[in-house]
């Protein structure tokens, strides 16, 4: 099968232009997925996914796309829509190092826009990584009325991933909030990660309850705030060998489990899968369709 994939673009609401893939069945029925990438990714990343994804969307008649969001790559110019320069734009510095999180809203709701023009009136969510975070933020706040369910594939915590030394960590984060209050809080920094980032997002990450800690299944008492609120149907995919967790496989689930309020809810684990779900696109994406079909139609 050659599946048609059309390249698209969407305006934020604060005027910001990402750009990404939109693939339509030819017998169109009425659910579509929005994926959101992860932490340094964009929807170029695995084409692999995207072509047996579209397989099975053809089969069900289920649309989808797929947009860089304003965390893609590392550090990144993205155009901002500006009508008073000549040129009606003008670039603003964004990416993984600098993304302020909360602002996530915005890119979710773009892309959700796009897709009902494309006269689907079933949006599924699906994030990815730091998207599930993303995603989990959106739903627990008010999310559009025509959003039907939620998919978090390998939601992990970014302050637990392995190896982590609690005792370093909490001294780069004293040393970041020095900064910030030095008003140094959007500078780049180096040495203190894999890779650059500003003060202000560093404490983003790591802090443990910031808005971004979504998913704090290694504390004592976790608490999973934004998670418990959804009420939509969800789905929570894991992969067995996810190498991001600091944990057994079946302690996270465990604790995702036992948080769901959800009346509509279903865990899984991919066998063999890693966090990306590399070789493992197939099993990720019958999990994925199947779930959909079954709890939401057509």
């Amino acid at each position: 099968m050659q599946n048609k994939f059309h390249l698209a673009q969407i305006e934020t609401k604060d005027n910001l232009s990402h750009q990404g893939i939109y693939f339509k069945p030819k017998k169109r029925g009425q659910c579509a997925i929005l994926w959101i990438h992860g932490l340094m990714s964009a929807f170029y990343r695995n084409l692999y996914l995207w072509e047996t994804l579209a397989q099975s969307c053809e089969k069900y008649g289920f649309g989808f796309a797929a947009f860089n969001n304003r965390g893609h790559d590392i550090v990144t110019g993205i155009k901002k829509i500006n009508r008073h320069k000549k040129s009606g734009h003008s670039y603003t510095l964004q990416g993984a190092s600098t993304e302020k999180f909360e602002d996530c809203i915005y890119d979710i709701e773009a892309g959700i826009k796009f897709l009902l023009a494309q006269k689907f009136n079933q949006i599924i969510l699906v994030g990815h990584s730091t998207g599930a975070n993303k995603i989990c933020y959106y739903a627990a706040r008010k999310p559009h009325a025509k959003v039907a369910g939620i998919v978090l594939a390998g939601p992990a915590s970014d302050r637990l991933m392995p190896p982590c030394s609690l005792q370093k960590l909490q001294k780069t984060l004293n040393v970041m909030r020095r900064l910030v209050k030095q008003r140094k809080g959007d500078q780049l920094i180096t040495n203190h990660l894999f890779f650059p980032i500003t003060p202000k997002r560093f404490i983003s990450l790591y802090q443990p309850h910031s808005k971004e800690d979504t998913f704090d299944y290694g504390d004592l008492k976790p608490q999973m705030k934004d998670y418990s609120k959804i009420k939509l149907p969800l789905l929570v995919l894991f992969g067995e060998n996810d190498e991001f967790l600091d944990r057994s496989i079946q302690q996270v689930v465990a604790t995702f489990d036992h948080y769901a309020r959800s009346k509509f809810y279903t865990s899984a684990i991919i066998p063999k899968a890693t966090h990306g779900f590399n070789q493992c696109e197939q099993q990720l994406v019958n999990v994925l369709t199947k779930w959909i079909k079954q709890n939401l139609g057509n």
